[in-house]
């Protein structure tokens, strides 16, 4: 290490008496060290810079020659330097703009805020902590003070939680939640919104009219809100509540063509790569306009981070395969089976999310026209009640 500091040269010595001169430099008490021969008449040793100049009088005294192969240590190191100041000025001067970078908030990112005018009050008292866009993190108040504030500023918070990810700030907050009250409803039937079989019924409240296997169709009356017979001299008026389930039919039509136009790559692609700083995207690889008129983009992005420290500077490489229109003929079966499939999608998509399709079946098919035509049948178990006032003598 010593030798690194002061500086030293590996040199090859070349001559016929080349043991005389070793035996000198040993009896010169010259620094050197890693003496290695390489033949009769050669050999590699590293020096110190000033004993390199003392190795002159003894070349001259036995005859050999020597070559410096190499430069090492701190002087010829700062040479370097001096000679390529412009690269390692420009080097230091990047690092120094990646850590001011660094150091910056780029963006405010909030979590669990729920009404615009709440929000924009805790930007409010971010900004006077410290926190926005295009501010330093150190000047801006530590982690656990920030959480302290903003959940003294808003009562109706119960838990804050703040952290810096990369170049962003992240605030997560969870508001308070009070139960809610039950909704004050009038007096009201439950009674069938579609014609169905009764599948089955839970009744919170309200007589029951109706038991399962029984056929109701739209307006019949499924739970009353009206407790006690018609010749009873006191009759109580309720809001019906519970849940109908009933069986519902449905019937579907539709065709597929046998033939069909899809999508498939061609094998061809262009790729493009990216330095993202910031908010700022700069190509770096890729250039000019893409070759293809119909193509699909797959993205990677990749980020340096050291622990829980992310550099502003990430790279992201884009792939661009260039895709074809090519036909392809379906048979009957495989029509049959896709348009089963999209018939079943098409009719949940306008089902209630609790419904079920309990049973489908195949009505009619028939092969025409490159086409296959088909009607399907679906037997459905969803909620069918749906809520009737019950009016009184002076409403």
């Amino acid at each position: 290490m010593i030798h690194w500091w002061q500086g030293y040269v590996v040199v090859q010595i070349r001559g016929e008496r080349l043991e005389r001169l070793i035996n000198r430099m040993m009896n010169k008490r010259l620094s050197a060290w890693n003496l290695r021969r390489i033949s009769v008449e050669k050999a590699r040793v590293s020096i110190t810079v000033r004993d390199f100049f003392k190795l002159r009088t003894l070349l001259k005294e036995t005859g050999c020659r020597v070559h410096i192969e190499d430069k090492k240590g701190l002087p010829f190191l700062f040479k370097r330097i001096k000679r390529r100041k412009g690269f390692y000025f420009g080097a230091a001067g990047f690092l120094a703009v990646l850590y001011i970078c660094s150091s910056l908030i780029w963006s405010v990112e909030i979590d669990g805020v729920r009404l615009p005018e709440d929000e924009a009050k805790v930007r409010d008292t971010l900004a006077k902590l410290g926190v926005e866009p295009w501010s330093f993190k150190f000047r801006a108040e530590d982690p656990e003070t920030i959480k302290r504030e903003v959940a003294e500023a808003f009562p109706h918070v119960t838990w804050v939680g703040f952290e810096y990810k990369g170049t962003k700030a992240r605030l997560k907050v969870v508001e308070k939640t009070l139960p809610e009250l039950p909704e004050q409803t009038g007096p009201r039937h439950l009674v069938a919104k579609k014609k169905a079989i009764i599948y089955d019924l839970f009744v919170e409240q309200g007589r029951p009219m109706v038991k399962p296997n029984e056929y109701v169709k739209p307006g019949d009356v499924l739970v009353s809100g009206i407790i006690g017979a018609e010749d009873e001299e006191r009759q109580e008026l309720v809001s019906a509540k519970g849940k109908v389930l009933g069986e519902v039919w449905y019937e579907t039509e539709f065709s597929v063509p046998l033939t069909r136009q899809q999508s498939v790559l061609t094998g061809e692609e262009k790729k493009e790569y990216y330095v993202h700083l910031g908010p700022f995207d700069l190509q770096v690889w890729g250039f000019g306009q893409v070759p293809f008129d119909h193509y699909i983009v797959r993205e990677k992005e990749y980020t340096f981070s050291v622990k829980n420290w992310t550099f502003p500077v990430s790279w992201q490489s884009k792939r661009l395969e260039e895709t074809r229109q090519e036909k392809r003929s379906l048979t009957a079966e495989e029509a049959t089976r896709l348009g089963t499939e999209l018939s079943r999608r098409r009719l949940l998509r306008h089902l209630d999310r609790d419904a079920e399709i309990k049973d489908e079946k195949i009505l009619k098919k028939k092969e025409e026209n490159g086409k296959v035509y088909m009607k399907m049948h679906y037997t459905v178990i969803e909620e069918i009640a749906s809520e009737q006032f019950i009016f009184q003598q002076g409403d």
